[in-house]
C-alpha cells in the first residue's frame, strides 16, 4: 500500500448529509476545496461495499472550522468490535508520518457533545503510543485545514485479513508499552454480555469444565483495555466463542499462543476471525463446530448474530481434547431439565418466547435458497 500522504486542504467533512437513505447505509463524507465528493473517504465494511453514500449538503448548515493537519480516520463506532475493525483501519499512516494534529472522524450517531463520541478512545490511543494526539468527531459541517485519506486497511469479510501496513502497526505499536500480566490458560467468555449480542447456552458449564482444566474465565468487559491487552500477551493458549474479543487478542497476543475458536451460531461469522489470526500471527486457530440447534425470539426477523445456541458439549469436549487444549476426559451433555431451564432464563430477562431452530432446518432453507437462484 504505497501512498501519498501529503493530504488535501480545505476538505469539507459532511458527517449528516440531507437525503435519506435505506438500510444500514448513511449519507456522509468529504467533499474537496472545489466541492467535488471524494469517494476516497467512503467506510468500508466489506470490501467494495461502502456504508456511506454521498450526502446532499444543507446550504442553512451551521459550519465550524478545525485548523491544523488531520488524519482522516472513517467512520467512529461506538461497539468495540466494528471500532477496532473499523475505525482504526486508517491509522497505520500514523506510523508513516508524526505531524498530525489529531485523528477525525465521521460520527455514527448524534450527540449533543461531540467530545462525549471520542471520550472512550483515549486508552486506545495511550495503548498506540499516541496519547497526545487529538480525537475529533465533529457533529457538525466542518472545513478542515488539511486532511491525510489514507487507503483502509482493515475491516469485516474479505477485508478481516488485513492490508500489510495496517498489520504491521497494530503488531508493532498496539500495547508495546504494556506488560504482559495474567494467565497463560485462558477462557474468553460472553455469559455476561447482553442477552441481545448473541451467545451460547449454558456458557457457565464451558466455564465450569475448563476451569477444572486449569483455565482462568475472562470477561473482558470487566477489564480495562490495559488490562485485557496484558492478559492476551501473556496467554499462551486461548479458548473463545467467535467474538469481538478476539480481534483485539489477534493484534497483541503473543506468537507463541494457540488459539481455538467455537463457532457460536449460523452466522459463520468465525471466518473473519480464522483470516484475521492467520493473517496477523502466522498461525491457524483450532475451528470448532459444534451447533446442534438455537433460538431466536418469537415473531421477529432471525438475525443470525444474535441467537442463542446450544452446542454439542461431548463433541466440543472431543474437539478441545484432540487439539491439546485439555485432557481426553469426556464431557457429558446438559440434561433436558438445564436446557428448558436455561431458555425459560432468557425469555424471562427479554419478556419474549423464543423459537427452537435445528441447524438441519438451516441447511435445508440454504439449499432452497440455493435452488430458487438457479
Amino acid at each position: 500500500m504505497s501512498q501519498d500522504l501529503a493530504g488535501l486542504q480545505e476538505v469539507l467533512l459532511v458527517p449528516w448529509g440531507q437525503n435519506e437513505v435505506k438500510g444500514a447505509k448513511r449519507a456522509a463524507g468529504l467533499f474537496d476545496a472545489q466541492g467535488q465528493f471524494l469517494p476516497s473517504g467512503d467506510c468500508l465494511r466489506w470490501a467494495n461495499a461502502p456504508v456511506t453514500v454521498e450526502p446532499e449538503i444543507d446550504p442553512s448548515a451551521p459550519l465550524t472550522r478545525l485548523e491544523g493537519r488531520y488524519l482522516y480516520g472513517g467512520m467512529l463506532y461506538g461497539h468495540f468490535g466494528h471500532f477496532l475493525c473499523e475505525s482504526t483501519a486508517r491509522l497505520w499512516a500514523l506510523a508513516r508520518d508524526q505531524g498530525f494534529d489529531g485523528v477525525v472522524w465521521l460520527p455514527k450517531v448524534r450527540l449533543g457533545h461531540a467530545a462525549k463520541l471520542v471520550k472512550p478512545y483515549h486508552s486506545f490511543f495511550a495503548a498506540l503510543g499516541f496519547e497526545r494526539i487529538g480525537l475529533f468527531a465533529p457533529q457538525t459541517n466542518t472545513v478542515i485545514e488539511s486532511l491525510v485519506i489514507p487507503e483502509q486497511g482493515f475491516g469485516i469479510g474479505d477485508l478481516s485479513s488485513g492490508r500489510p501496513e495496517y498489520r504491521d502497526f497494530m503488531r508493532k505499536h498496539l500495547g508495546a508499552n504494556l506488560a504482559a500480566e495474567g494467565a497463560e490458560k485462558l477462557y474468553i467468555s460472553r455469559a455476561r454480555l447482553p442477552g441481545k449480542r448473541g451467545s451460547v447456552l449454558l456458557e457457565h458449564l464451558i466455564e465450569a469444565r475448563l476451569e477444572a482444566e486449569g483455565y482462568t474465565v475472562f470477561h473482558p468487559q470487566d477489564h480495562s483495555l490495559a488490562e485485557q491487552i496484558a492478559q492476551y500477551k501473556a496467554a499462551r493458549q486461548i479458548v473463545a466463542l467467535d467474538g469481538s474479543a478476539l480481534h483485539l487478542a489477534a493484534m497483541v497476543m503473543h506468537p507463541a499462543c494457540k488459539v481455538a475458536i467455537i463457532n457460536r451460531g449460523p452466522s459463520q461469522n468465525i471466518d473473519d476471525y480464522l483470516r484475521q489470526f492467520e493473517a496477523f500471527t502466522g498461525a491457524v486457530p483450532t475451528r470448532i463446530d459444534a451447533v446442534k440447534s438455537y433460538w431466536f425470539y418469537e415473531g421477529r426477523r432471525v438475525v443470525k448474530r444474535e441467537t442463542h445456541a446450544l452446542l454439542d458439549f461431548p463433541a466440543l469436549g472431543r474437539a478441545l481434547a484432540a487439539a491439546g487444549f485439555r485432557s481426553a476426559t469426556a464431557w457429558r451433555a446438559p440434561t433436558a431439565a438445564q436446557i428448558a431451564a436455561e431458555v425459560a432464563l432468557r425469555e424471562a430477562r427479554a419478556e419474549m418466547r423464543l423459537t427452537r431452530y435445528e441447524v438441519s432446518d438451516q441447511a435445508e432453507e440454504a439449499e432452497a435458497d440455493l435452488g430458487a437462484a438457479r
